[in-house]
């Protein structure tokens, strides 16, 4: 496996912020120069912190599965908007300028997050093709396109009912009140958002589930191919759900929540495969 550090920088990045790659060999007697799907993680945390705990567990269960890797250290607060959102740009870019060396297929490449990792996914999902965006990045818009997304207990709404609070205002600082609907994520969902898997608990009780449910309705009205799965328990942060990704207390294990990587790992077969 090529395990790599490498160093993301935009306009306000932190000192800190880097795309940890994991990055299958080739280790199947024939198997070389076969290209395989990519996913970018985001790990969740409010926009305050990038959680360890979302990070490479979810990128060697990919590996496990067959497909290569990323996370990616993105600026938190005090950094913000569109900082982040610019780091996810400049990770696609690379990944996809990267693609023969770390065989990957340059059109098979999903953006995933959880929490507000999954905000910032599915802002990248909405916001990608944006001429600002494209501007800043120095590129065609199609060397920044997401193939699709993987959105888990995501932040989605600024919605005051709905939202959590403390995530958007990390993201915006003290541009909140006159941005936050910008950053409203089920109002810009369109037919240029990829296809997504989204999962949820019903009981979440940090980030409740319409955040989710708004965005897969949004993308059924736009036609938008999505799978959407909402557990009927669990708490907020599960990451795998299982004793490896609870916290130091022991919680985080949700037996019921498990399924949501083999539903992944289905979803992801048929509509990327393995290798091309």
């Amino acid at each position: 496996m090529r395990n790599e550090q490498i160093k993301i920088q935009v306009e306000g990045s932190g000192k800190d912020v880097c795309l940890e790659t994991y990055i299958l060999g080739d280790v199947m007697d024939g198997a070389r120069n076969r290209k395989t799907p990519l996913v970018l993680i985001c790990p969740g945390g409010g926009y305050a912190m990038t959680s360890n705990r979302e990070a490479e567990p979810i990128a060697l269960q990919f590996n496990s599965m067959g497909y290569q890797a990323a996370v990616l250290r993105y600026s938190c607060a005090p950094a913000v908007y569109p900082t982040a959102l610019c780091e996810v740009a400049q990770s696609v870019k690379l990944i996809r300028e990267h693609a023969e060396d770390w065989n990957v297929d340059a059109e098979k490449i999903i953006v995933m997050g959880f929490s507000a990792g999954g905000h910032l996914a599915a802002s990248y999902g909405v916001f990608w093709n944006e001429s600002w965006l494209t501007e800043k990045m120095q590129c065609d818009k199609q060397l920044l396109k997401p193939n699709g997304l993987v959105l888990c207990y995501p932040v989605i709404s600024s919605k005051e009912e709905i939202a959590h609070q403390d995530s958007i205002k990390n993201l915006l600082g003290e541009s909140y009140p006159e941005m936050k609907e910008q950053v409203s994520l089920e109002d810009k969902v369109g037919k240029h958002t990829p296809k997504t898997f989204l999962w949820h608990t019903f009981t979440d009780p940090v980030v409740p589930f319409w955040n989710s449910f708004r965005f897969a309705e949004a993308l059924g009205k736009a036609g938008v191919p999505m799978e959407y799965h909402l557990y009927p328990q669990g708490g907020h942060g599960l990451s795998l759900a299982n004793e490896q990704t609870a916290n130091e207390e022991g919680k985080g294990v949700e037996k019921v929540c498990q399924s949501w990587v083999p539903l992944l790992r289905s979803w992801m077969l048929e509509n990327f495969g393995l290798y091309s």
